[in-house]
């Protein structure tokens, strides 16, 4: 089984203590807090970076994320007509919300984690070793909170779930593309402290592969481009996703 071992948290050790995302305020921008590695002169977020270009995301995923969304779009196409606007939007045109309900949102978060091709996998580092079961991660939504929900593993916790909340949008309260989350997930000590900001930065873009590629695949622009997202309102129905055509000034020529 995967190991991870926990760093001493000694007077220079870890001391960050977990906001909560109920009371976070969306349209503050949280700085990331640093923990030193276990190596002198890394930080985890250097890790993180690390960990995640070893992850394996590849042109294939995304081409298996884009085909799940697409059945998911004609699907929903056929049941409301006027989901996606059957012409192309002029710069800054607003083509309207994709519902997603939570269980078709979890098929499209584990696809971009890339579960379809890799259930499960081994993140290394030096000694420090953790399983990561991608097809089995879960996502609970509320209203304005996205929670995922990540099944891990290692030698000295073994099975353990770690959870990564944002707190979003809602239908009373629209914020936009604007997040907040913690910096240090829910779970074990031994894991969050070495591997927590790598699991947040997998969650986190996870979540924007999903929305990025919904809005790509729900309608086209003038210049034939695919839509962008606008914002992200969670509810416990699951969540909407506005989509929109790109400003002028971001306009993508094909």
């Amino acid at each position: 089984m995967a190991k991870s071992k926990r760093p001493a948290t000694g007077k220079h050790g870890p001391t960050s203590k977990r906001a909560s995302p109920r009371n976070a305020k969306p349209s503050v921008k949280a700085k990331p807090e640093r923990f030193e590695a276990a190596r002198a002169g890394r930080t985890l977020l250097d890790d993180a970076r690390k960990v995640l270009e070893r992850s394996g995301w590849q042109k294939t995923q995304q081409a298996q994320l884009s085909r799940v969304c697409r059945e998911l779009v004609a699907r929903l196409n056929e049941a409301c007509p006027m989901l996606v606007v059957g012409r192309p939007l002029k710069p800054s045109e607003v083509a309207g919300e994709i519902a997603v309900n939570p269980e078709d949102f979890r098929t499209l978060l584990t696809t971009a984690a890339g579960a379809q091709t890799t259930p499960r996998t081994v993140w290394s580092d030096g000694t420090n070793e953790l399983l990561i079961e991608t097809a089995r991660i879960s996502v609970k939504i509320e209203d304005g909170l996205v929670h995922v929900q990540i099944p891990v593993a290692c030698e000295e916790t073994g099975a353990q779930t770690i959870t990564v909340s944002f707190a979003t949008g809602s239908d009373a309260n629209a914020a936009g593309l604007i997040f907040a989350a913690d910096t240090i997930p829910m779970g074990p000590p031994q894991i969050v402290e070495i591997w927590g900001e790598a699991v947040v930065a997998l969650a986190w873009t996870s979540l924007l592969k999903v929305v990025s590629t919904l809005a790509d695949v729900a309608g086209v622009d003038q210049d034939r481009a695919g839509l962008v997202p606008a914002g992200l309102a969670a509810s416990g129905n699951g969540v909407k996703v506005l989509v929109m055509a790109r400003h002028e000034m971001d306009r993508v020529v094909k």
